[in-house]
């Protein structure tokens, strides 16, 4: 007979999968993803603090529409980017073919 798993080790292994499949997503292992969000967390932690400070604000969400748009920003310029380098590998590729 089965014994029924608890809502907290349903939740652990719950967030195990979703942390998997984010490393997978990104071709690195897991302790590789899992250190890299740590990275970030302490990145966004120490931007948001630096932020409320230059603005003299007691609650980080009055600087999230600032902290957006640079998201934003940096995402489309990313995009940019991944695009050009893109149509360059497809310019080599169809270069190598025809020649």
């Amino acid at each position: 007979m089965t014994k029924a798993i608890s809502e907290i080790e349903r939740a652990r292994r719950r967030q195990y999968a979703i942390d998997s499949r984010a490393a997978l997503g990104l071709g690195v292992s897991l302790e590789q993803c899992l250190t890299a969000r740590k990275a970030a967390i302490a990145h966004w932690t120490t931007l948001i603090r630096a932020q409320m400070q230059e603005y003299n604000v007691n609650d980080p969400v009055e600087i999230l529409p600032e902290l957006l748009a640079r998201l934003e920003e940096h995402a489309v310029g990313e995009a940019r980017a991944a695009r050009m380098a893109a149509r360059e590998e497809v310019r080599v590729l169809l270069r190598k073919v025809i020649t």
